[in-house]
């Protein structure tokens, strides 16, 4: 069940916040919303595999308990075994069929990971070290329970801390309701994943799939389409789950910035998946010394942080690559930054095609299956011949019927250069719907809606890329 299906959206959705509405007249105490809520949130992870389930509450009930010890005696070692042992558990989920040669095929390893282990287990780890700082404290266990599985961001985040979610809890029912906002930001994701990275992903994966012979158009439209794919879903499920949390009155991070408009690595990491990036520089970065022991020291912690990164993402040496090729970036950027003579003028157009051709071309490391995938299509921008390139009846013919199975690479090509170009022209989906007026949002909403609804008719289901993590 996900955010983009029938069942989710004409079934669950409605009956959750129907019954929370209700709930929300006639209750007097906001324990009974969480635990309304709470129980929605168990059925909706049990959908997706009930074993699952088990390994989710066994982690709730243990962090619980610990958070519970841990406020009677602040040990920096009773921490740093919470924090072990949570690691530890997806360790043993993520990366031990890969140690012992399970995870060569990356479908045997998606089968075994339970739906978004590494984000729940992230947050429980930031929890316990807000614990321990004393930035944030313990609250009853129906509170804990629903900070870690609220179903908005249980499987693919937003990361949220408890210092800002459990406060939010605690007077749950008694905000107003943005109930126009929510669903504009629900309608623009909805149209983000289905209209545009469904419509992407058939010629992504046929590019993906044939990397042997290919050419310079080839893997230009393999890393740019992925990319814009990439985008498109995962920013659109975020924006879903803010959408989803202002329908219940709680108020999650945006985890996106425009990404593809930044001007360096750097500055692509301060608007990429932001609450992973913030929790790598809270928790990661910053207590292994961060930029305060010398630039030797920094670049090391900088490497380190992104190798940690890359790893996060999956249990393969494409990500750890992928993950130290960004690290050692970000440190010849820090460099560069020291050393650039003062009198350098530089451009903010060339400075973003700089950040944006590195960042598409890593994607391609990230979306192989192995290495040697990825090596075949980084040989292909040699081959300048670009067999790929059709003549300009090819070129119309596939886009007219967004059929992807002549000409993949332009398909890909054109439609990414489309959803690029608007998206680096329009503000982010949340300033848009704040600035936007009530009838504005109403119709853009509506038209919305009713695409989605159309197209969802006519595929079949895709799920989100970042499950997979």
């Amino acid at each position: 069940m996900i955010f983009s299906s029938a069942e989710f959206l004409y079934v669950f959705l409605p009956t959750v916040w129907l019954g929370f509405m209700l709930l929300r007249c006639t209750a007097q105490r906001s324990d009974l919303l969480v635990l309304w809520l709470l129980s929605a949130s168990f059925v909706f992870y049990a959908r997706w595999e009930v074993s699952d389930l088990l390994l989710l509450l066994a982690v709730i009930a243990a962090n619980f308990g610990a958070a519970k010890a841990g406020h009677r005696f602040r040990s920096r070692g009773f921490l740093i075994a919470i924090c072990v042992a949570n690691v530890a558990v997806l360790a043993v989920y993520k990366y031990l069929p890969w140690l012992f040669g399970g995870a060569s095929n990356r479908v045997e390893l998606l089968d075994s990971l339970p739906l978004g282990i590494s984000f729940f287990i992230f947050q429980i780890i930031a929890f316990q070290v807000d614990r321990y700082r004393g930035t944030t404290f313990t609250y009853p266990l129906h509170r804990f329970a629903l900070f870690v599985s609220f179903f908005p961001q249980l499987i693919a985040g937003p990361i949220v801390h408890g210092r800002r979610l459990l406060p939010q809890l605690r007077t749950l029912g008694q905000r107003a309701i943005p109930l126009s906002l929510g669903l504009s930001l629900l309608s623009i994701g909805l149209a983000k994943k289905v209209l545009l990275a469904d419509t992407l992903a058939p010629g992504v994966d046929a590019l993906f799939a044939q990397p042997v012979g290919s050419d310079a158009v080839h893997t230009i439209a393999a890393a740019v389409g992925y990319g814009t794919q990439l985008y498109c879903d995962f920013s659109g499920y975020a924006d879903m789950a803010v959408g989803l949390g202002l329908l219940f009155g709680l108020r999650l991070p945006q985890n996106f910035r425009a990404p593809y408009r930044a001007t360096s690595i750097t500055d692509f990491w301060r608007r990429w998946h932001l609450t992973l990036s913030h929790f790598f520089r809270d928790y990661v970065y910053i207590p292994m010394g961060g930029n305060r022991r010398g630039a030797a020291r920094r670049s090391f912690n900088v490497l380190a942080t992104m190798l940690l990164c890359g790893v996060w993402h999956g249990a393969g040496w494409q990500f750890l690559i992928w993950g130290g090729l960004h690290g050692l970036l970000l440190i010849l950027e820090g460099i560069w930054r020291r050393l650039r003579p003062v009198w350098m003028p530089e451009s903010r157009w060339l400075c973003r095609l700089y950040s944006l051709s590195l960042i598409m071309m890593l994607w391609i490391l990230f979306r192989s299956p192995t290495v040697e995938t990825s090596t075949v299509l980084y040989s292909g921008l040699t081959d300048l011949k670009t067999t790929s390139w059709p003549t300009l009846w090819d070129l119309i013919q596939p886009v007219a019927r967004l059929s992807t199975q002549d000409s993949p690479a332009i398909v890909v090509l054109l439609l990414s250069a489309l959803i690029l170009g608007t998206l680096n022209l329009r503000p982010t989906a949340w300033r848009w719907c704040l600035k936007a007026g009530p009838l504005e949002r109403g119709a853009v909403t509506a038209i919305l809606l009713l695409m989605v609804g159309k197209a969802m008719t006519a595929r079949p289901e895709q799920p989100f890329l970042y499950f997979q993590f």
